[in-house]
């Protein structure tokens, strides 16, 4: 149904409708949505400094709730949005970067986070010719994870699940760009100081760059509070320094990806779509 009305409703009429769905899932949270919400209040006082009140926090969180709900109209338009259309929607920033870091021959990770449209960044970069892999947890349920699948493939994106390590390895021998998200839960994980706070990130897309000798590529896509219309920024890139011992190399190298990632939380916190707690990490290894 949300495939139906993304494609064949007017863009004005999806958009308010995925706007209120998103509204009751805020107001009338139920079961698990219960602790989504939780966590994005709690990742919002991560952000914003103490002195805010409840009532900002609670404004901005459901400014996420419908930021989310665009994201997931955007996603499942695709099937019926042409390339000259997409790319009226949305500009490439920083390419420029990309390349340096393709220059490289050793591929690059383009490592982002649950921020604004994070599927159309990639998107747009594999409409734009460059040859790019999606590292992915696969959705419990089989049937959105084949629907997301066969949109992304339709973009010319190619999909990778997190079991599939040599896929990304033979990507990056073939320099390729490997797209992750580095705030998803993972068992395996950094600690790294973000607003003054300790959070944990993924350290896989750090110890694959690391082994690799591939440079990373931060990368965000900001939304025009006003037009609605998005950039896709690639900031410089990411060297993982392989003289060091790799724990100390992915530590030092996570570090930079957070004091990127801080910029854009610090400015854009309603972009933040992540539905996990970031406060909570594990604190039994020190």
């Amino acid at each position: 149904m949300g495939g139906f009305l993304s494609c064949y409703l007017p863009s004005f009429l999806s958009y308010w409708i995925a706007e209120r769905l998103a509204d009751f899932f805020f107001f009338f949270a139920r079961g698990k949505y219960i602790g989504y919400k939780r966590a994005i209040l709690n990742n919002i006082a991560l952000i914003l400094d103490k002195r805010k009140r409840e009532r900002k926090n609670r404004k901005i969180a459901l400014l996420i709730y419908r930021n989310f709900a665009r994201y997931l109209r955007e996603f499942l338009w695709l099937p019926k949005l042409s390339t000259s259309r997409f790319f009226r929607q949305v500009t490439p920033v920083g390419v420029e970067n990309l390349d340096y870091a393709l220059s490289k021959r050793k591929g690059t990770v383009l490592l982002s986070i649950h921020f604004g449209n994070w599927e159309w960044g990639g998107i747009g970069l594999a409409l734009a010719g460059y040859k790019m892999n999606f590292l992915v947890r696969p959705h419990k349920n089989a049937f959105t994870n084949r629907l997301f699948n066969e949109i992304r493939s339709a973009k010319k994106i190619k999909v990778i699940s997190i079991n599939q390590l040599k896929q990304v390895i033979k990507a990056l021998k073939r320099n390729e760009v490997v797209a992750i998200l580095a705030d998803e839960e993972n068992k395996e994980g950094v600690k790294v100081d973000l607003f003054n706070q300790k959070v944990m990130l993924a350290s896989g897309p750090f110890k694959l760059a690391y082994r690799m000798k591939a440079l990373i590529s931060p990368a965000f896509m900001i939304r025009d509070r006003k037009t609605g219309k998005q950039k896709g920024v690639v900031e410089s890139p990411i060297e993982v320094n392989t003289h060091l011992s790799q724990e100390e190399a992915v530590r030092q190298a996570a570090q930079k990806f957070a004091r990127v990632m801080e910029d854009y939380l610090r400015y854009y916190p309603d972009h933040w779509l992540l539905l996990e707690d970031k406060k909570k990490i594990d604190i039994t290894n020190g």
